[in-house]
């Protein structure tokens, strides 16, 4: 056999294993998102049930958002520029610059001077280490949680959030995520704001009877409750948008694989047949050289 013919035979052999590995990536991003994809199932209705009831708080006739924001801002010095940035990128690789997109989101939008961030993601760590960026990064998690006691992680992570969102003297909480549906998601959670759920229709006051709620103080005791949904909510969201972008990535791989092979395939087969050709021909001319 040629060398030609040995190196066509390796790059088959090379071909298989990609192909193989592509289509086990593959598989294993169909598992993870169909597990995220119930999760988000599993925990709709609850989140949406604090959603609905948060904003029924937030727009009551009651409720001042310019009196409830200074609940929030408990630390002797409070930085009016401030930003607490939850930044949640992946730890997978072969995602089509998910995170490298993510960073030069930050990058433009902004200022290192004004910014804190709490990243989920090592990978996203590593590059965010590398900009201006390096020295505000206050605390990096994983990309991914045990699906086991993922509530758990959630509920630790945001009481670290707003512990730190208070004792740094932050004024703004915001999250910025990949989801299935955008490009870029950033959340505002603080301050509140007039058009924090959109255009806002307040409540008519109304009394059938005596009650003792004191709706301003539902808002800053369901806040950490809302935040946690909301968290969870982006981390979910995240994790679709980064297991859809990758099994659309190992999609075209396979077939990118499968193609290359077809071709090798053919080009191995056409110089077999040429060198058996070309022996029979070494043959039958020795043959007639001996007649």
């Amino acid at each position: 056999m040629s060398t030609a013919t040995l190196l066509i035979a390796k790059k088959i052999k090379d071909m298989r294993f990609i192909l193989k590995v592509t289509e086990a990536l593959q598989l294993i991003s169909s598992a993870k998102l169909k597990n995220y994809r119930k999760i988000a199932y599993r925990s709709h209705e609850y989140c949406v049930g604090i959603k609905f009831l948060f904003k029924k708080f937030y727009d009551s006739y009651e409720h001042d958002f310019t009196v409830t924001n200074k609940k929030f801002l408990l630390a002797e010095k409070i930085h009016k520029k401030l930003v607490l940035l939850v930044v949640i990128g992946t730890d997978l690789a072969l995602c089509g610059r998910f995170n490298k997109q993510i960073v030069d989101y930050i990058k433009s939008n902004f200022y290192e001077k004004h910014t804190l961030l709490v990243v989920f993601g090592k990978k996203i760590t590593s590059l965010l280490a590398n900009t201006p960026f390096k020295d505000k990064i206050i605390k990096s998690y994983n990309s991914e949680f045990p699906f086991a006691n993922y509530s758990t992680h959630i509920e630790k992570c945001t009481n670290y959030l707003l512990k730190e969102y208070v004792n740094r003297g932050c004024y703004f909480l915001q999250i910025v995520h990949k989801s299935p549906s955008k490009p870029f998601k950033l959340k505002k959670l603080l301050p509140f704001t007039e058009d924090y759920f959109g255009g806002v229709e307040r409540s008519i006051r109304y009394e059938t009877h005596e009650y003792k709620v004191h709706t301003p103080d539902c808002v800053v005791e369901m806040f950490p409750t809302f935040f946690e949904r909301t968290l969870q909510l982006s981390l979910v969201e995240s994790k679709i948008a980064e297991h859809n972008l990758r099994k659309d990535v190992m999609s075209n791989a396979i077939k990118a694989a499968e193609e290359k092979l077809q071709e090798y395939q053919i080009l191995y087969r056409k110089m077999k047949q040429a060198v058996i050709t070309q022996e029979i021909s070494e043959i039958t001319a020795a043959i007639k050289v001996k007649s």
